[in-house]
């Protein structure tokens, strides 16, 4: 552990006494490996003088050793034991009356149970979980160029494959194969049609496609651990005169948030400019412009009004404006930019993007 450039820059920016991270997306970043979290309490404990043990239950020491192979101190109890063998190990290892971040998937009935009984003060650490990989590395940004190639090339798959009569399913399946193929795993897919579209991140894929429907296409894969995440929407067989000015507007929207990325650019502005070109229409856009991505489709930097801070290198993120009209549609356009190597702005992800109906019995 002590040659992770990850895990030495999370020692370096610790404030707490320690940071818990239990089973996660952050853990297996972090150490490599993520087992199963249930309702037992387990994590791996990172103390601010570079130290670290994992702490679980008996089911899952097998599992860490062998993924592990020694790199990190394993303590364990029984479930017969329960949780007060786990504050017994906790004041052997010093850290009763201390302060403790927090991670993403941090379980408050385990962790609460800990505080009362243990006097620890348990905060979030999140955050700082997620500046110690904020900034992508040359490979990383490989990594991301590639993820975005395979997801671009799905889109044309889902173009290809709708029409009335099929299922949202059948479309995100078509382009989970597609993407699969050339190299890409752990899909993400979202295909809302007709209503469905008005909900942003819509998770049902049970309704089936009609003439007429406004289809928001969201989905991404990672390659090489990173994560890829795009946006387009189609109009099936014909599209209305008010959908038309609609996509116009988030067209110009996007394209406008998105010529602001590079080196130095303030985030608040990034997502105000979507604001300003939706106008009247802005109150739809319930959710920030953009968020950062890289090993999970979520994490930093988030683009929105809250994020005082400039655009550094390295730095990778979706913008992606919509609008929304519940019951009715929605139109969503997204991209994947990053600040590259250069400094300057870069836009991964180049499927089309122009207005598109799609027109099957042709």
């Amino acid at each position: 552990m002590k040659e992770n450039v990850f895990y030495n820059r999370l020692v370096e920016m610790m404030e707490m006494d320690a940071v818990l991270i239990q089973p996660s997306f952050e853990l297996e970043f972090l150490t490599g490996f993520t087992p199963l979290l249930c309702e037992r309490f387990q994590g791996l404990f990172v103390r601010k003088d570079g130290s670290c043990f994992y702490l679980c239950e008996d089911l899952y020491v097998d599992e860490l050793e062998h993924a592990y192979q020694g790199s990190i101190p394993i303590y364990h109890y029984h479930d017969n034991e329960g949780m007060p063998k786990v504050y017994e190990i906790l004041k052997e290892q010093d850290l009763w009356n201390k302060t403790i971040g927090v991670n993403s998937s941090a379980q408050a009935f385990n962790c609460e149970d800990i505080a009362e009984n243990c006097g620890i003060r348990f905060v979030n650490a999140k955050g700082l979980l997620e500046e110690i990989r904020i900034k992508k590395t040359h490979e990383e940004l490989e990594a991301l160029r590639e993820s975005a190639k395979i997801a671009d090339a799905a889109f044309e798959v889902a173009c290809q494959t709708i029409r009335p009569g099929i299922r949202e399913l059948d479309v995100s399946e078509a382009m989970r194969q597609c993407m699969e193929e050339l190299g890409g795993y752990d899909c993400d897919l979202i295909v809302a049609s007709g209503p469905n579209s008005s909900y942003p991140h819509y998770m049902d894929k049970g309704r089936v496609i009609e003439e007429g429907d406004c289809i928001i296409l969201d989905w991404g894969c990672h390659y090489k651990g990173m994560m890829s995440d795009t946006s387009r929407t189609v109009f099936v067989g014909s599209v209305t005169q008010e959908q038309k000015e609609m996509y116009e507007l988030v067209n110009k929207a996007q394209l406008t948030s998105q010529s602001l990325v590079k080196e130095g650019a303030y985030i608040p502005e990034i997502d105000e400019a979507s604001r300003k070109v939706l106008g009247e229409y802005a109150s739809t856009l319930a959710n920030r412009v953009g968020h950062g991505i890289g090993y999970s489709v979520h994490e930093g930097p988030y683009i929105n009004q809250l994020n005082h801070r400039h655009l550094e290198r390295g730095m990778a993120f979706s913008i992606e404006p919509g609008v929304y009209f519940a019951g009715k549609y929605g139109i969503r356009i997204e991209n994947i930019c990053i600040v590259n190597e250069e400094g300057d702005g870069e836009v991964l992800n180049q499927s089309d993007r122009s207005l598109r109906v799609i027109d099957w019995y042709k």
